[in-house]
Protein backbone atom coordinates (compact mmCIF):
# COMPACT_ATOMS: atom_id res chain seq x y z
CA UNK A 1 0.00 0.00 0.00
CA UNK A 2 1.21 3.20 -0.61
CA UNK A 3 1.94 6.12 2.19
CA UNK A 4 -0.87 8.40 0.72
CA UNK A 5 -3.24 5.41 0.36
CA UNK A 6 -2.20 4.59 3.99
CA UNK A 7 -2.87 7.89 5.63
CA UNK A 8 -6.40 8.30 3.95
CA UNK A 9 -7.59 4.64 5.42
CA UNK A 10 -6.54 6.12 8.74
CA UNK A 11 -7.51 9.23 8.51
CA UNK A 12 -11.26 7.34 7.06
CA UNK A 13 -10.56 5.03 10.03
CA UNK A 14 -10.87 8.86 12.20
CA UNK A 15 -13.82 9.21 11.03
CA UNK A 16 -16.13 6.53 12.20
CA UNK A 17 -18.99 6.23 13.85
CA UNK A 18 -20.89 3.73 15.57
CA UNK A 19 -23.98 2.16 13.91
CA UNK A 20 -26.08 -0.89 15.66
CA UNK A 21 -28.36 -3.24 14.80
CA UNK A 22 -30.52 -4.91 17.30
CA UNK A 23 -31.56 -8.30 17.54
CA UNK A 24 -34.07 -9.05 20.66
CA UNK A 25 -33.40 -12.59 21.81
CA UNK A 26 -36.37 -14.43 23.80
CA UNK A 27 -34.72 -18.04 24.54
CA UNK A 28 -32.88 -18.10 22.12
CA UNK A 29 -35.53 -17.14 19.42
CA UNK A 30 -34.03 -13.97 17.62
CA UNK A 31 -36.34 -11.13 16.27
CA UNK A 32 -34.46 -9.04 14.01
CA UNK A 33 -34.37 -5.18 12.84
CA UNK A 34 -35.73 -6.12 9.93
CA UNK A 35 -38.59 -7.93 12.02
CA UNK A 36 -39.53 -5.29 13.75
CA UNK A 37 -39.54 -2.75 11.01
CA UNK A 38 -41.75 -5.45 8.84
CA UNK A 39 -44.25 -5.08 11.46
CA UNK A 40 -43.88 -1.27 11.60
CA UNK A 41 -44.64 -1.53 8.16
CA UNK A 42 -47.93 -3.38 8.47
CA UNK A 43 -48.77 -0.82 11.06
CA UNK A 44 -48.31 2.17 8.78
CA UNK A 45 -49.68 1.41 6.29
CA UNK A 46 -52.76 -1.16 7.24
CA UNK A 47 -52.22 -3.51 4.46
CA UNK A 48 -50.25 -6.37 3.52
CA UNK A 49 -50.21 -5.17 -0.21
CA UNK A 50 -49.08 -1.85 0.72
CA UNK A 51 -46.27 -3.07 3.23
CA UNK A 52 -45.50 -5.69 0.22
CA UNK A 53 -44.91 -2.22 -2.14
CA UNK A 54 -43.53 -0.23 0.47
CA UNK A 55 -40.50 -2.62 1.56
CA UNK A 56 -39.58 -4.19 -2.23
CA UNK A 57 -40.89 -7.50 -1.34
CA UNK A 58 -43.80 -9.82 -2.88
CA UNK A 59 -46.68 -10.40 -1.32
CA UNK A 60 -46.36 -13.93 -0.24
CA UNK A 61 -42.70 -13.66 0.85
CA UNK A 62 -43.59 -10.85 3.24
CA UNK A 63 -46.46 -12.98 4.30
CA UNK A 64 -44.73 -16.16 4.83
CA UNK A 65 -41.94 -13.76 6.73
CA UNK A 66 -45.04 -12.73 9.06
CA UNK A 67 -46.05 -15.70 9.78
CA UNK A 68 -42.40 -17.58 10.16
CA UNK A 69 -42.18 -14.71 12.59
CA UNK A 70 -45.73 -15.41 14.69
CA UNK A 71 -44.50 -19.60 15.11
CA UNK A 72 -41.46 -18.46 16.49
CA UNK A 73 -42.42 -16.42 19.15
CA UNK A 74 -45.59 -18.73 19.16
CA UNK A 75 -47.86 -15.69 19.51
CA UNK A 76 -50.15 -14.22 16.91
CA UNK A 77 -48.87 -10.72 15.54
CA UNK A 78 -51.37 -9.43 13.29
CA UNK A 79 -55.65 -10.13 12.38
CA UNK A 80 -56.51 -10.15 8.57
CA UNK A 81 -59.63 -7.97 8.01
CA UNK A 82 -62.01 -8.23 5.57
CA UNK A 83 -64.81 -6.01 3.95
CA UNK A 84 -65.00 -2.55 5.11
CA UNK A 85 -65.57 0.85 2.69
CA UNK A 86 -61.57 0.99 2.03
CA UNK A 87 -61.67 -3.13 1.34
CA UNK A 88 -59.55 -5.75 3.87
CA UNK A 89 -56.80 -4.82 5.62
CA UNK A 90 -54.28 -5.94 8.52
CA UNK A 91 -54.59 -4.94 12.36
CA UNK A 92 -51.36 -5.63 14.46
CA UNK A 93 -52.14 -7.36 17.80
CA UNK A 94 -51.29 -6.38 21.29
CA UNK A 95 -48.40 -8.63 21.32
CA UNK A 96 -47.05 -7.18 17.68
CA UNK A 97 -47.57 -3.46 19.68
CA UNK A 98 -45.95 -4.48 22.67
CA UNK A 99 -42.84 -6.22 20.70
CA UNK A 100 -42.34 -2.74 18.85
CA UNK A 101 -42.47 -0.95 21.99
CA UNK A 102 -39.85 -2.81 23.53
CA UNK A 103 -37.62 -2.69 20.32
CA UNK A 104 -38.33 1.40 20.53
CA UNK A 105 -37.20 1.66 24.16
CA UNK A 106 -34.24 -0.39 23.40
CA UNK A 107 -32.70 1.06 20.50
CA UNK A 108 -33.21 4.64 22.51
CA UNK A 109 -31.44 3.35 25.68
CA UNK A 110 -28.77 2.19 23.53
CA UNK A 111 -28.58 4.82 21.00
CA UNK A 112 -28.06 7.50 24.23
CA UNK A 113 -25.12 5.13 25.76
CA UNK A 114 -23.63 5.49 22.31
CA UNK A 115 -23.04 8.89 21.84
CA UNK A 116 -20.70 9.28 24.62
CA UNK A 117 -19.02 6.27 22.89
CA UNK A 118 -15.26 6.95 21.42
CA UNK A 119 -14.16 4.88 18.76
CA UNK A 120 -10.80 5.65 19.14
CA UNK A 121 -8.87 2.93 21.13
CA UNK A 122 -7.05 3.21 24.62
CA UNK A 123 -3.59 2.53 22.37
CA UNK A 124 -2.82 2.46 18.93
CA UNK A 125 0.36 0.65 17.86
CA UNK A 126 1.82 0.66 14.19
CA UNK A 127 4.70 -1.18 13.35
CA UNK A 128 6.74 -3.99 12.70
CA UNK A 129 4.89 -7.54 12.34
CA UNK A 130 5.04 -9.18 15.72
CA UNK A 131 2.63 -11.76 17.89
CA UNK A 132 4.42 -10.40 20.90
CA UNK A 133 1.95 -7.10 20.52
CA UNK A 134 -0.75 -9.08 19.77
CA UNK A 135 0.15 -11.11 23.26
CA UNK A 136 0.41 -7.48 25.24
CA UNK A 137 -2.92 -6.47 23.58
CA UNK A 138 -4.98 -9.13 24.91
CA UNK A 139 -3.48 -8.81 28.28
CA UNK A 140 -4.31 -5.12 28.07
CA UNK A 141 -7.64 -6.06 27.05
CA UNK A 142 -8.18 -8.15 30.42
CA UNK A 143 -6.90 -5.07 32.37
CA UNK A 144 -10.35 -3.00 30.34
CA UNK A 145 -8.00 -1.20 27.67
CA UNK A 146 -8.35 -1.54 24.02
CA UNK A 147 -5.05 -1.74 21.87
CA UNK A 148 -5.29 -1.27 17.79
CA UNK A 149 -2.41 -3.02 16.30
CA UNK A 150 -1.47 -2.51 12.15
CA UNK A 151 1.52 -4.06 10.62
CA UNK A 152 2.43 -1.25 8.35
CA UNK A 153 6.61 -1.97 8.85
CA UNK A 154 9.14 -0.20 11.42
CA UNK A 155 9.83 2.68 9.04
CA UNK A 156 6.27 3.63 8.47
CA UNK A 157 5.37 3.10 12.06
CA UNK A 158 7.57 5.48 13.10
CA UNK A 159 6.55 8.08 10.18
CA UNK A 160 2.98 7.36 11.33
CA UNK A 161 3.76 7.94 15.02
CA UNK A 162 5.55 11.13 14.21
CA UNK A 163 2.36 12.36 12.12
CA UNK A 164 0.48 12.15 15.55
CA UNK A 165 -1.66 8.84 14.09
CA UNK A 166 -0.47 6.72 17.11
CA UNK A 167 0.84 6.07 20.59
CA UNK A 168 3.55 3.68 20.03
CA UNK A 169 5.56 2.07 16.98
CA UNK A 170 6.85 -1.19 17.14
CA UNK A 171 10.69 -1.35 15.50
CA UNK A 172 13.25 -3.39 15.01
CA UNK A 173 15.67 -1.61 12.57
CA UNK A 174 19.18 -2.64 12.62
CA UNK A 175 21.71 0.04 12.33
CA UNK A 176 23.77 -0.46 9.86
CA UNK A 177 27.11 1.02 10.92
CA UNK A 178 27.43 -0.26 14.00
CA UNK A 179 25.00 -3.38 14.24
CA UNK A 180 23.09 -2.17 17.14
CA UNK A 181 19.30 -2.38 17.02
CA UNK A 182 16.61 0.98 17.14
CA UNK A 183 18.91 3.53 19.53
CA UNK A 184 19.79 5.10 15.90
CA UNK A 185 16.22 5.94 15.27
CA UNK A 186 16.13 7.99 18.27
CA UNK A 187 19.43 9.85 17.44
CA UNK A 188 18.31 10.33 13.52
CA UNK A 189 14.93 12.03 14.64
CA UNK A 190 17.07 14.03 17.63
CA UNK A 191 14.71 17.14 18.27
CA UNK A 192 11.59 15.74 18.32
CA UNK A 193 10.77 14.22 21.53
CA UNK A 194 11.41 10.79 21.05
CA UNK A 195 11.49 8.24 23.42
CA UNK A 196 12.93 4.38 23.15
CA UNK A 197 11.22 1.56 25.35
CA UNK A 198 12.91 -1.43 25.03
CA UNK A 199 11.89 -4.49 24.30
CA UNK A 200 12.39 -7.97 23.76
CA UNK A 201 14.62 -10.08 22.13
CA UNK A 202 13.21 -12.05 18.59
CA UNK A 203 15.07 -15.29 17.04
CA UNK A 204 15.79 -14.36 13.53
CA UNK A 205 16.21 -17.21 10.94
CA UNK A 206 15.89 -18.22 7.84
CA UNK A 207 12.27 -20.20 7.08
CA UNK A 208 12.59 -22.96 4.36
CA UNK A 209 10.76 -26.16 3.42
CA UNK A 210 10.99 -28.83 5.70
CA UNK A 211 13.84 -30.80 5.58
CA UNK A 212 15.95 -28.01 4.08
CA UNK A 213 15.56 -29.16 0.34
CA UNK A 214 17.93 -26.14 -1.19
CA UNK A 215 20.47 -26.63 2.15
CA UNK A 216 20.40 -22.91 2.79
CA UNK A 217 22.31 -21.85 5.43
CA UNK A 218 24.04 -18.54 5.12
CA UNK A 219 23.43 -15.62 3.24
CA UNK A 220 25.92 -16.56 0.64
CA UNK A 221 22.87 -19.48 -0.49
CA UNK A 222 20.74 -16.81 -1.76
CA UNK A 223 23.13 -15.96 -3.96
CA UNK A 224 22.93 -19.59 -5.67
CA UNK A 225 20.86 -19.58 -8.90
CA UNK A 226 18.78 -22.29 -7.33
CA UNK A 227 17.34 -20.43 -4.57
CA UNK A 228 14.01 -18.36 -4.65
CA UNK A 229 13.90 -15.49 -1.99
CA UNK A 230 10.42 -13.99 -0.89
CA UNK A 231 11.45 -10.49 0.66
CA UNK A 232 9.85 -8.16 3.26
CA UNK A 233 8.43 -5.21 1.95
CA UNK A 234 10.83 -2.27 1.83
CA UNK A 235 10.91 -0.42 5.72
CA UNK A 236 10.81 -3.36 7.04
CA UNK A 237 12.97 -4.59 9.73
CA UNK A 238 13.34 -7.85 8.05
CA UNK A 239 14.10 -6.02 4.67
CA UNK A 240 17.07 -3.98 6.72
CA UNK A 241 18.14 -6.90 8.09
CA UNK A 242 18.85 -8.97 4.80
CA UNK A 243 20.45 -5.53 3.60
CA UNK A 244 22.91 -5.43 6.20
CA UNK A 245 23.86 -8.98 6.03
CA UNK A 246 24.36 -8.04 2.40
CA UNK A 247 26.74 -5.32 2.76
CA UNK A 248 28.51 -7.54 4.92
CA UNK A 249 29.19 -9.48 1.56
CA UNK A 250 29.67 -6.84 -0.25
CA UNK A 251 32.68 -5.89 1.77
CA UNK A 252 33.99 -9.18 2.12
CA UNK A 253 34.05 -10.01 -1.73
CA UNK A 254 34.48 -6.78 -2.67
CA UNK A 255 31.42 -6.90 -5.08
CA UNK A 256 29.25 -3.76 -4.97
CA UNK A 257 25.66 -4.08 -3.44
CA UNK A 258 23.64 -3.62 -6.25
CA UNK A 259 24.72 -6.72 -8.10
CA UNK A 260 24.24 -8.30 -5.10
CA UNK A 261 20.78 -7.71 -5.26
CA UNK A 262 20.59 -8.34 -8.96
CA UNK A 263 21.71 -12.00 -8.33
CA UNK A 264 19.32 -12.91 -5.70
CA UNK A 265 15.99 -14.49 -7.42
CA UNK A 266 13.06 -12.42 -5.94
CA UNK A 267 14.91 -9.70 -3.84
CA UNK A 268 12.30 -7.49 -5.51
CA UNK A 269 9.08 -9.34 -4.34
CA UNK A 270 7.57 -7.86 -1.16
CA UNK A 271 5.55 -9.30 1.13
CA UNK A 272 3.73 -6.92 4.16
CA UNK A 273 4.01 -9.66 6.87
CA UNK A 274 6.19 -12.50 7.87
CA UNK A 275 2.98 -15.19 7.39
CA UNK A 276 2.49 -13.59 4.08
CA UNK A 277 6.31 -14.47 2.41
CA UNK A 278 6.59 -17.93 4.97
CA UNK A 279 3.53 -19.08 2.36
CA UNK A 280 4.95 -18.65 -0.59
CA UNK A 281 7.89 -20.89 0.82
CA UNK A 282 5.04 -23.44 2.20
CA UNK A 283 3.19 -23.24 -1.54
CA UNK A 284 6.55 -23.86 -3.31
CA UNK A 285 6.67 -20.35 -5.15
CA UNK A 286 10.27 -19.77 -3.14
CA UNK A 287 12.40 -21.71 -1.49
CA UNK A 288 13.55 -19.52 1.37
CA UNK A 289 12.11 -16.10 3.59
CA UNK A 290 13.79 -14.24 6.40
CA UNK A 291 11.51 -14.80 9.71
CA UNK A 292 11.16 -14.94 13.28
CA UNK A 293 11.01 -18.42 14.55
CA UNK A 294 7.21 -18.69 15.36
CA UNK A 295 6.10 -17.96 12.02
CA UNK A 296 8.05 -21.29 10.74
CA UNK A 297 6.19 -23.06 13.76
CA UNK A 298 2.82 -22.02 13.00
CA UNK A 299 3.36 -23.48 9.25
CA UNK A 300 5.66 -26.73 10.01
CA UNK A 301 8.17 -24.95 8.19
CA UNK A 302 12.11 -25.41 8.95
CA UNK A 303 13.89 -22.96 10.72
CA UNK A 304 17.64 -21.90 10.58
CA UNK A 305 18.38 -19.20 13.13
CA UNK A 306 20.75 -16.46 11.84
CA UNK A 307 20.50 -13.98 14.89
CA UNK A 308 18.68 -12.65 17.70
CA UNK A 309 17.22 -9.28 17.28
CA UNK A 310 16.04 -6.71 19.68
CA UNK A 311 12.52 -5.51 19.23
CA UNK A 312 11.35 -2.37 20.47
CA UNK A 313 8.95 0.55 20.58
CA UNK A 314 8.95 4.03 19.91
CA UNK A 315 6.86 6.71 21.31
CA UNK A 316 6.73 10.87 22.05
CA UNK A 317 7.82 12.21 25.22
CA UNK A 318 4.01 13.66 25.57
CA UNK A 319 2.90 9.81 25.37
CA UNK A 320 5.20 7.61 27.71
CA UNK A 321 3.59 8.97 30.73
CA UNK A 322 0.25 8.72 30.06
CA UNK A 323 -1.92 5.84 31.31
CA UNK A 324 -2.34 3.62 28.42
CA UNK A 325 1.06 3.64 27.46
CA UNK A 326 2.60 2.91 31.25
CA UNK A 327 0.22 -0.44 31.38
CA UNK A 328 1.66 -1.69 28.16
CA UNK A 329 5.16 -1.38 29.97
CA UNK A 330 3.33 -3.14 32.78
CA UNK A 331 2.32 -5.90 31.01
CA UNK A 332 5.44 -6.21 28.67
CA UNK A 333 7.39 -6.41 31.82
CA UNK A 334 5.01 -8.91 33.24
CA UNK A 335 5.76 -12.55 33.79
CA UNK A 336 2.53 -13.38 31.86
CA UNK A 337 3.49 -11.87 28.97
CA UNK A 338 7.39 -13.33 29.56
CA UNK A 339 6.44 -17.00 29.78
CA UNK A 340 3.96 -16.81 27.13
CA UNK A 341 6.08 -14.61 25.13
CA UNK A 342 8.99 -17.73 25.59
CA UNK A 343 6.87 -20.44 23.79
CA UNK A 344 6.84 -17.98 20.42
CA UNK A 345 10.40 -17.36 20.45
CA UNK A 346 10.09 -14.17 22.01
CA UNK A 347 12.65 -13.92 25.40
CA UNK A 348 12.32 -10.33 27.93
CA UNK A 349 15.01 -9.71 30.15
CA UNK A 350 16.20 -6.97 32.83
CA UNK A 351 15.94 -4.12 30.20
CA UNK A 352 12.76 -4.42 28.85
CA UNK A 353 10.24 -1.77 29.58
CA UNK A 354 13.28 0.51 30.12
CA UNK A 355 12.75 4.09 29.11
CA UNK A 356 15.59 5.60 26.83
CA UNK A 357 15.92 9.40 25.88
Amino acid sequence: MEERDLEKTLKLLSQLKPVISIRLVFDERVVSEEDIHLLETLADTGSLKEASKKLGVDYKTLWLRLKKIEQLLGVPLADKKRGGVRGGGFELTFAAEALMERYRVVASMLEKTLKNVQLKPDLIIYGSDCPGIELAGRLLAEKGLSAEYLRVGSQMGLELLLKGYSHLAGVHVIDPETGEYNLHLIKKNNGKDLVLIRGYWREMGFIVAPGNPKNIFSPEDLLRRDVVLANRNKGSGTHILLNYLLKKLSREYGIPLHALHSRIKGYDSSYVSHREAALRVLNGKADVTIGPLWTAKSLGLDFIPITRERFDFITLGSHVNSHPVKMFIEVIRSKDFSDAALRLGIFTDYDTGKIIK
